[in-house]
Formats: C-alpha cells, structure tokens, sequence
C-alpha cells in the first residue's frame, strides 16, 4: 500500500513538473512576443481612445509585460495542463464517468473561450464606448495600462466563468440533483439571478456591458435546459 501511494506520488510530482515547465516555455515565449499580443490586446481600446497607455510607476510597464506573458501562457499551456490532469484522473473513474467527464470538461473549456471571445469582440468594445462617450472639453480621459488591463482582465474573467454554467446545470442534471421540470418552473427566479450576477460580476459599471453578458446567459440557460431534457429522456433518473 505504501509502495503504491509512493508511485502515486511520483506520478503527481512528474505531472506537475511537465506542466510546469511547458507553462514556463509558454511564459518566455509570451514575454518575447509581449508587444504585438499588447497590441491585439488594445485593439478595442483604439477605436475610442487614439492616445497610448500611460504608466505611473516605474515598474508598471515590466508588470504588464508579465501580465500580457502569464496569459498568454496560461493560453497556450492549457491544453497540456487538462491533459495531464486527464491522464492522472482517468484510471480511476468507470467508463461512464470518464465519458461523462470529459464531455463536460471539453465543453467548460469551448465555452469559457467563447466567453472570452465575446468579451473581446463585443462587450469590452461596447462598454469602453459607452464609458468613453461621457469625455467633453473638462472631462479627457487619460488612460493608465494598469487600470485598462485590469478593465481587461476582469472581463474575460467574468464572461469566461459565467458563460460556463451551462455545464454546472447539465452536470446537476445528469447527476440527479435536480431536473429539467424544476429548473423550467424555476425560469423566473434563474432569469433574476442572471441579471443580478451579470451587474455584479461584470467589472464595468455599463450597462451595455451587463446586459450583454446576460443576453448570452439567457441563450445558454435555454440550451442547457433543452440539452438536459434529453439527457433525461436518454437515461431517466428520479428525483
């Protein structure tokens, strides 16, 4: 028992290391690359705002390089990342647990980059011309890369996360913990609370960019309401 608890050990401590170091590869090829991902980064920035990104301390400029590198690393080392946590987990689930998880995982990972996509091509590009329409000859905006890449940041994060609940929904469904009748009854409160998450969760104030988070999240609670209704039919469970 020892001796397997050991190889266990070994296997957690191997997989680690690769992750780690394919994490840290990515990290110096995003630090190389960091200026042209800073200018795919501001590209929503330039429609509205023509000036550059000031910074106020003499550290900020290498601590956005960084920032830009680590998620660019994050990015790109991903998939080996869920590999290995695959790999490490797998053995020890049944065949309809693996199938199980790793149809939700692979979806989780679609739909946190369809949410982050969104963010860039949509929301952020909205809310930055909602917020910057409210310049005038007393009020110019002077914008510094901490404030704009933690704006940034903060809304890929909240689209990424919430457009992830679907599979939350799906997985509850599947597992028994609650079915698609009560989840349909319950369609007005779910309603409310995407709305009330949308304003909360989104680090933008607009609410351009909130209700363009939650439009989406409507959209996918639907889906996932149809999608869970036939999970049910395919495979009933009582509740």
């Amino acid at each position: 028992m020892f001796a397997n608890f050991l190889s266990h050990l070994e296997e957690v401590r191997r997989r680690i290391f690769i992750t780690l170091a394919v994490f840290g590869l990515a990290f110096i090829g995003g630090f190389f690359f960091a200026e042209p991902l800073l200018t795919f980064l501001l590209q929503p920035l330039k429609t509205f705002y023509t000036e550059g990104l000031v910074f106020q301390k003499p550290h900020e400029a290498f601590l956005i390089h960084v920032q830009v590198a680590i998620m660019a690393a994050i990015f790109f080392s991903s998939p080996v990342i869920f590999i290995q946590i695959w790999q490490f987990a797998a053995p020890g689930l049944y065949a309809h647990e693996k199938k199980t998880a790793l149809t939700l995982t692979l979806w989780s990972i679609g739909l946190f980059a369809a949410g982050v996509l969104f963010a860039y091509t949509a929301a952020i590009p909205c809310g930055l011309q909602f917020l910057l329409s409210f310049q005038s000859p007393n009020l110019k905006p002077l914008i510094t890369a901490e404030e704009y890449f933690s704006f940034l940041i903060g809304m890929f994060a909240a689209f990424g996360v919430m457009f992830d609940f679907p599979v939350f929904i799906i997985g509850a469904v599947r597992l028994g913990l609650v079915s698609s009748q009560t989840l349909a009854k319950s369609r007005r409160i779910i309603i409310l609370i995407i709305f009330i998450a949308a304003a909360i969760l989104t680090p933008s104030p607009d609410p351009a960019s909130q209700i363009l988070l939650a439009l989406p999240l409507l959209l996918l609670f639907e889906g996932a309401l149809w999608f869970s209704r036939r999970i049910e039919k395919q495979s009933p469970v009582s509740h």
